[in-house]
């Protein structure tokens, strides 16, 4: 890297943005062309008029450099190809021509040096990453089409003279400064609805887009429209972050996005290996560019490949949390593969119990040139593993009957050019499949292991980790939420009289288990989780913890049962639950909850059905029941689509959708079922999805005392994995002690600036006229009232209510005063705005904010 200047940052877009991104641009080697405050002319960045958005004559000579073959008029008919002749006029479509161009190359008719004929034309050298120009433009000034007016993007990124990347650049103290550059990135490719905007021809060669405010910067593509889909860069790969100039902290994000992501190696990488079009479940195009740990993964990975001495060198687990993308990984995986001129001849074979990831492959497979051939028999893999090709195998490990799994494979391939990829390493099933492989293809096959889990410290059957991605970092990214994990069971290993009377039975720990239950009245543990009044009484108690925590802010909940005739006889209890509940709010509702919507809230149950069921379980067995239901618990409440409508609010399970079921708008579990070691964790992973403003954390609930014996429930993880997976779950008291910090450090920084009367509005308004004060407390009483919103209405919260509601009406007075929005009660949690809508009017101050809906961000 060249030197950089470090210059005193400003707390402003400028300065301490935009240009400590320019000076990290420059130590990267690119060019840098700094418009700011200069009366620019095309000319300044290579072009005849500001409507063009390509460098033309960057692009022709660099066409020249990488084909030297090409003449003149050759090379107009290429430029023309990439930049006059797009195949509509719709922004993705155009979008995705351009890619395909830069990743399969065009022709010519003809080399006129040697009389080849068409010759392969490339755009972009991806193996020779010298031959390429890259140059950054800081306020790249474009026409709008049909109007006099401009858009000036702050930074914009050019390799061979095409905008690839786009940079919107906010200052830390704008409210909302990522999403505002998101909302600014769709305004200039003309994505909100309205013409006359923007540019979108800038966009059709636009490969990633990123909204940066320095401590926080994100990358998404253009199709990338809402902030939770865009992600954090938080690895510079291959760079280390003492490479970074952080000074004695630790780097920002801005830096280790620029690092990782603008490396003008791995910049190419991203594009050649590491973008795709996809298609989501509403049917629509969407684009893709891999994450960092996805990108880390697939080089670490490649690298064994490549540099192993035998099979266990090239083998090893990649253990990369839920949610973070693991079928893509895979598919990422195959294309650097094929990078490589050694790897390229392998035969690949994918081991898999899911549909979803057999539909990603094949579509993604596609778009390399290579098709997927599915083995859905133990036949069909048979005849697919003696083939001596270099082809993409799919074991679809779900269709096979068991009884063929564990039938001895005679040796089918002995060659060591194959890799055996197995989604959700742990399962039982593969343990079958397994052992068959290594006869089939014994000793030679490199086999890499991917789970969202960690593997059993007596499984270690793939070698080491090759890389992690553990819920921690992934909650640091924001990708995922912490969860709270609440115990309503006593410990029964405790003796504690007073919290055995008050609390459910653990029936968890095996310690005189028969003896407790006996005392009940139960011969055997699922005896009591299957009693009525056992699951009446914990019904009612689910019921009142989701009224008052989790329905007013909009979220939903799912109930694990210990068994399907469990499930069933939940859905009764919570019913009834529910309409008491309902006619008592009708009467008195002091937290001002929605009742309208409460009064239509409805519950299902999901489970498997079987030839012999009694008629009330057969009702909760039927697909196309099931179909609507779970779309319903998906959709938020009061929305509607194709006759469904969002009123599901509790879905009831025993086995079914505890894992590989993703619904964001549920924030609650809860858990009625023993569970451990990898269901466990991934029953518990259903409800730490980001869904919203203010889902700040998932909960669940145990009834039966997973909690208390937390260790020995995942007790086949080494110590350092359990103390990983522990740290990702926060308890009750932990979120009281937070609360207490947040009030803490609100009122000592208030103490500092001479505040000690909360009620003296005038002298807030005097320390306020200090924007930099103004934004410091914003962030303080932040802090408090996401802490408020997790603890509130537990009784310990009330402490705070006083203070809350005082700091809340200051914001109300001093947003007006100022005419600072950021200052208003928009943003809210509905919950707490009950409780401070009442203050305030009791004060006589007039709100004049609507409260922000749920559905405007989910």
């Amino acid at each position: 890297m060249r030197p950089k200047p470090n210059p005193h940052h400003k707390l402003d877009e400028r300065n301490h943005v935009e240009k400590p991104l320019l000076d990290q641009l420059y130590g990267l080697d690119w060019d840098i062309i700094d418009l700011t405050d200069t009366k620019q002319t095309p000319a300044d960045t290579f072009r005849e008029n500001f409507t063009e958005v390509v460098m033309l004559p960057v692009l022709r000579e660099q066409l020249k450099v990488i084909n030297d073959w090409l003449e003149a008029d050759q090379i107009d008919d290429v430029v023309k190809q990439l930049t006059a002749s797009f195949p509509s006029t719709g922004l993705i479509e155009n979008n995705q021509y351009v890619l395909r161009l830069l990743l399969e190359n065009t022709s010519a008719s003809q080399n006129r040096q040697t009389g080849e004929q068409s010759p392969t034309v490339r755009f972009i050298d991806f193996k020779n990453r010298d031959n390429n120009r890259f140059i950054a433009v800081c306020q790249f000034k474009v026409r709008i089409l049909g109007t006099e007016h401009h858009i000036i993007p702050d930074i914009v990124l050019f390799v061979n003279g095409l905008p690839v990347v786009l940079i919107e650049c906010k200052s830390p103290k704008v409210k909302d400064a990522i999403p505002e550059a998101i909302d600014q990135m769709l305004r200039y490719s003309e994505q909100r609805g309205a013409k006359g905007e923007g540019s979108a021809p800038l966009f059709y060669f636009n490969q990633m887009i990123i909204a940066t405010c320095r401590q926080q910067a994100k990358f998404g593509t253009l199709t990338t429209h809402n902030e939770k889909h865009f992600y954090r860069w938080s690895d510079p790969y291959p760079y280390t972050l003492n490479d970074l100039d952080h000074g004695s902290g630790s780097p920002n994000d801005q830096q280790r996005l620029v690092a990782g992501m603008m490396d003008k190696t791995n910049l190419l990488d991203l594009i050649r290996t590491f973008t795709l079009f996809s298609t989501n479940d509403k049917g629509q195009t969407i684009k893709i560019v891999g994450r960092y740990q996805q990108f880390r993964a697939v080089k670490l990975a490649v690298k064994r490949l490549l540099e192993g001495q035998n099979p266990r060198e090239r083998s090893g687990i990649i253990w990369h949390t839920q949610g973070s993308g693991k079928s893509l990984t895979m598919m990422f995986m195959v294309r650097e593969m094929y990078r490589h001129p050694q790897l390229a001849r392998w035969k690949v074979v994918f081991v898999t119990d899911r549909t979803q990831l057999e539909n990603q492959l094949n579509e993604t497979s596609r778009s390399i040139g290579f098709t997927v051939k599915m083995a859905d028999n133990i036949n069909k893999l048979k005849e697919l593993l003696r083939a001596d090709t270099s082809d993409l195998v799919m074991a679809m490990i779900h269709k096979f009957r068991e009884t063929d799994l564990t039938v001895a494979f005679p040796q089918l391939n002995p060659s060591p050019n194959i890799l055996v990829m197995t989604d959700e390493a742990h399962r039982s099933q593969y343990k079958m499949l397994g052992a068959n492989l290594d006869k089939a293809i014994p000793n030679n096959a490199a086999k890499i292991g991917y789970t969202g889990t960690p593997i059993d410290k007596t499984e270690r059957v793939f070698g080491d980790y090759i890389d992690k991605y553990t819920m921690r970092q992934a909650i640091d990214d924001g990708v995922t939420l912490e969860i709270v994990y609440e115990g309503r069971t006593h410990n029964a290993e405790v003796t504690d009289q007073a919290g055995m009377d008050q609390a459910f039975t653990d029936v968890f720990s095996e310690y005189n288990l028969q003896e407790r239950l006996q005392i009940l009245g139960y011969g055997s543990r699922d005896a009591y989780l299957e009693a009525e009044p056992v699951i009446a009484a914990k019904a009612k108690d689910m019921v009142q913890h989701y009224l008052t925590h989790v329905f007013p802010n909009g979220y939903k909940a799912q109930v694990v049962a210990t068994s399907r005739e469990a499930a069933a006889r939940y859905k009764k209890q919570i019913d009834a639950a529910l309409a008491a509940s309902v006619a008592e709010l009708e009467q008195s509702n002091p937290n001002r909850l929605d009742l309208a919507q409460l009064s239509k809230l409805q519950t299902d149950v999901v489970i498997s059905g079987s030839h012999n069921d009694l008629p009330h379980l057969k009702a909760y067995s039927d697909p196309s029941r099931h179909e609507r239901s779970i779309k319903s618990l998906k959709m938020g409440f009061g929305s509607k689509d194709e006759g469904v409508t969002g009123d599901i609010g509790i879905l009831i399970v025993a086995n079914m959708l505890i894992t590989g079921f993703d619904a964001p708008v549920e924030q609650v579990m809860y858990l009625d079922k023993i569970t451990t070691d990898h269901g466990l964790l991934q029953t518990i992973a259903r409800v730490n999805r980001v869904g919203g403003i203010t889902k700040d954390k998932g909960f669940v609930v145990d009834y039966v005392g997973v909690g208390h014996h937390l260790k020995k429930a995942i007790d086949v993880y080494d110590e350092r994995e359990q103390k990983e997976i522990i740290d990702t779950l926060s308890f009750p008291e932990e979120e009281l002690r937070n609360l207490q910090s947040s009030q803490a450090a609100l009122m000592s920084f208030l103490k500092q600036q001479g505040l000690t009367d909360i009620t003296d509005h005038d002298a807030f308004f005097d320390v306020f006229y200090d924007e930099n004060l103004r934004f410091d407390y914003m962030q303080a009483f932040k802090k408090f009232a996401q802490c408020m919103n997790l603890v509130f209405p537990a009784r310990q919260a009330l402490d705070f209510i006083d203070d809350y509601n005082k700091f809340a009406a200051i914001n109300v007075l001093a947003s007006k005063h100022f005419q600072d929005e950021r200052l208003s009660m928009k943003g809210i949690p509905p919950k707490l705005r009950a409780i401070t809508d009442l203050y305030l009017e009791s004060k006589g101050i007039d709100l004049k904010v609507e409260p922000i809906s749920i559905f405007e961000v989910l």
